[in-house]
């Protein structure tokens, strides 16, 4: 059976890796929330902020470029684009560097300048990577950039324990932070070592890039905008308890959904990137005949999820937190959305037609912005969780219209994925509600008593 595991596979190695990368994450931050006060991770959540702003901001949409277009793998093409990345870098390091006392100003947090100044060589790190994990993806070896990432993970969590027991601050954290990027910007140049990057910018390249990230920048902004929004109003609207809830729910889905996306960005998109530039006509064929077991596993994650959510919430937390169940199957809902979409973005996407993601984010933002407010007008907090986590139904609809109208869409597909969708739900829903934790409950009970 063993020999029969195909460690090379793009979709196993993205769930094995992106499994193990979770249980690293819980482990650490088990032994780092007993080690450091919660201001440290105050100040690492402020800076992700800060610097989550700056990437969309700054995004250029270099890595979806680079995997869909014809001279991806020409070297005066990959010079161009590791040059326009790396002014970017220093861009940002500017900004960041020079930034950090006005922003630490901001925020009144004078020991965030520091943080700030620190932790812009990041920005040149990344800017000096290789090409080579983009050119894995274009490539279908998208095993190569996830056991990277692995074996960075692990490289740098004992370094933030101990560096964390000496310090017993947020400089742990920060300097693995550091060290990881530091760590993945050295490995990537031991892969396509022949197309190494150097600087050239190439003006039809540069144009390419121009006419790509026109509808890639504002909707990087937009987006961050729109993930953020639900936050921006909540407390505005409800207590710190619903909010407690609520973000407690989102931590619990944020797995399900990061993976969702990650196995889209990183795994269909590279293939249907590859079927667009190898043989345009069945390009749209193959996308349903070969990506089968990808459409079972993003669908199926959400959906299952989205069934035993009360089940979830009642094996993780105590009886004060149940109605995080409810919550987390909105969440979920959100979640089978983003599985139907993904798929039909990475399509077109690769097909050429780049605004599609622009035109989803305002479509996303003319639902959210006002249905959220209306929901919660006429129904509370349950009208303003549904109506915003069915944000991505405007989209979907608008993508699918799209594939229908070129001819790329086999309609009986679709009516596959969506009975599956619904045939896992209810088994989940009935599987979990014929669970009795009773018994559960009490042994948790005196555990803790």
């Amino acid at each position: 059976m063993l020999r029969k595991i195909n460690l090379r596979s793009d979709l196993l190695a993205t769930v094995i890796c992106f499994a193990a990368l979770a249980l690293i994450k819980l482990g650490s931050s088990v032994i780092l929330t007993r080690i450091l006060a919660p201001e440290a991770y105050g100040v690492i959540a402020t800076l992700s902020s800060i610097v989550a702003f700056i990437e969309m901001f700054s995004d250029l949409g270099v890595l979806g470029l680079m995997i869909r277009h014809q001279q991806g793998d020409e070297q005066q093409f990959i010079n161009t684009m590791w040059t326009v990345r790396l002014i970017r870098g220093v861009i940002n390091f500017s900004i960041l560097f020079f930034g950090a006392p006005w922003i630490a100003t901001l925020y009144d947090t004078p020991l965030l300048a520091g943080v700030l100044r620190t932790f812009s060589f990041w920005f040149v790190l990344h800017a000096l990577e290789s090409m080579s994990f983009i050119l894995a993806s274009r490539h279908k070896k998208v095993y190569i950039v996830n056991y990277v990432e692995l074996f960075s993970n692990l490289a740098t969590v004992p370094f933030v324990i101990l560096y964390s027991l000496h310090s017993r601050d947020y400089h742990g954290i920060l300097y693995g932070m550091l060290l990881n990027r530091l760590l993945l910007t050295l490995a990537s140049y031991f892969f396509f070592k022949p197309q190494r990057p150097r600087l050239e910018l190439n003006r039809q390249a540069s144009k390419d890039l121009f006419n790509f990230s026109k509808h890639i920048v504002p909707s990087s902004i937009l987006a961050f905008f729109l993930n953020q929004f639900d936050r921006i109003v909540f407390l505005k609207l409800f207590d710190l308890h619903l909010f407690g809830l609520y973000g407690l729910a989102s931590n619990v889905s944020g797995p399900v959904i990061s993976l969702v996306e990650k196995i889209s960005r990183l795994v269909l998109y590279p293939r249907c990137a590859h079927d667009f530039r190898t043989d345009r006509a069945t390009a749209y064929e193959k996308f349903y005949r070969n990506n089968v077991k990808i459409f079972v596993v993003v669908l199926a994650l959400p959906a299952i999820a989205a069934g035993a959510a009360d089940l979830i919430v009642q094996i993780l937390f105590d009886s004060r937190y149940v109605y995080a169940g409810v919550i987390l199957q909105a969440f979920m809902v959100r979640g089978i959305l983003i599985a139907l979409a993904s798929p039909a973005e990475d399509l077109l996407v690769a097909s050429g037609k780049t605004h599609v993601v622009l035109v989803g984010n305002l479509l996303r933002a003319f639902w959210v912005i006002p249905g959220c407010l209306l929901g919660y007008h006429f129904f509370g907090f349950p009208g303003f969780l549904y109506v915003g986590m069915l944000e991505t139904l405007p989209a979907l609809i608008y993508l699918w219209y799209l594939q229908y109208r070129d001819g790329m869409m086999i309609v009986r597909y679709e009516w596959l994925k969506l009975a599956f969708l619904g045939t896992l739900f209810a088994a989940s829903l009935a599987i979990s509600r014929s669970i009795d934790l009773s018994g559960f409950h009490a042994w948790a009970k005196s555990l803790f008593s």
